[in-house]
């Protein structure tokens, strides 16, 4: 009897903490879903900001699948150029400074984004483990002429998410948006050691300020290579001729639909300097002389891999073994 209620508990453990790990958010009213329960009507699923995508269609983790619940158009998230822009992450609304709108009230606790809850609850074993987010943009504020290739990392942060405040830091050449208007969104992967593997995005409405006039044009953004030093799978220096230089998209990884990335599930991309995302404001993104256009077109030509530097055909036996774990 002792061994078989052991063994319950064994189970109860292995299917149900994999399902409460790694719920966090960018949260504010910019956003798309700001609004979004666990008992919204619209979906058969759990589709809260916090939860985590694995696994899903392209409609189901674009945007979040919240289009259908888009911010309203006075509520901008402002990016000072040249500053930082102070995010607000949170397992839950909660937590940040718009609890008020939240299903249970006001549980902040200072600059902590989980409340009563260890660092294991956004997928961290400690501030040596956190594997850093970044904000992407795209200059177009109507979302159906948005393609996931648009979005261009320009901020990164490497000690996300292990603040609720967390400063951005804005390119001082940012351009400013037209009409007023861009669309942005926040871009989180995990370490692999603590919960299942996910990523995450929230897209909010931005806008840039304190632009100059002359501001050069982005360049268009390449899909990011592994090219950092990497211990953990025996790789102790970096391969700078493996990296993409200049702007970059999002990393879009683990899904059923729309990846750029094809990554083994124990060696998830992340955004640090193991795909050259360096911490801070992403300053080489812009087309600032000929050279730099030139070398832009030439990259637009680039066709990215299915594998990485050092995996091989592992991700699908990999994916398929680990389904029944998230």
């Amino acid at each position: 009897m002792i061994y078989s209620v052991t063994h319950l508990f064994f189970i109860v453990v292995v299917v149900v903490v994999p399902s409460v790990y790694a719920h966090i958010a960018f949260w504010h009213p910019s956003m798309w879903g700001f609004n979004v329960t666990d008992k919204d009507p619209a979906y058969s699923y759990d589709n809260r900001p916090v939860v985590p995508l694995a696994r899903m269609t392209f409609d189901e983790w674009w945007f979040h699948n919240h289009l259908q619940y888009p911010p309203h158009p006075n509520d901008v998230f402002e990016l000072p150029a040249g500053k930082a822009a102070i995010a607000e992450l949170g397992c839950n609304k909660g937590a940040t400074t718009w609890w008020n709108s939240s299903e249970g009230g006001d549980v902040r606790q200072g600059d902590w984004p989980c409340p009563r809850s260890t660092s294991v609850q956004f997928h961290t074993t400690g501030i040596n483990d956190v594997k850093g987010c970044a904000l992407a943009i795209v200059h177009e504020s109507d979302v159906s002429k948005i393609k996931p290739e648009d979005f261009t990392v320009f901020s990164v942060n490497q000690t996300c998410v292990w603040h609720r405040f967390t400063a951005f830091q804005v390119p001082a050449d940012m351009p400013a948006c037209p009409g007023g208007k861009c669309t942005c969104a926040w871009f989180w992967i995990h370490s692999p050691d603590s919960g299942s593997e996910q990523m995450y995005m929230n897209a909010f409405q931005c806008t840039v300020t304190g632009s100059r006039h002359d501001a050069p044009a982005l360049m268009k953004p390449q899909v990011a290579r592994r090219c950092g030093a990497d211990p953990e799978h025996g790789i102790t220096h970096p391969t700078p001729s493996n990296c993409t230089h200049g702007a970059k998209q999002p990393l879009y990884w683990l899904q059923n639909e729309g990846d750029n990335m094809f990554e083994d599930y124990m060696g998830p991309p992340f955004y640090n300097d193991l795909y050259d995302f360096k911490d801070g404001a992403q300053n080489d993104i812009f087309v600032t002389s000929t050279n730099n256009a030139a070398q832009s077109q030439k990259r637009d030509t680039y066709q990215p891999s299915r594998f990485s530097r050092f995996w091989g055909n592992e991700f699908h036996a990999s994916r398929e073994v680990t389904v029944e774990d998230v």
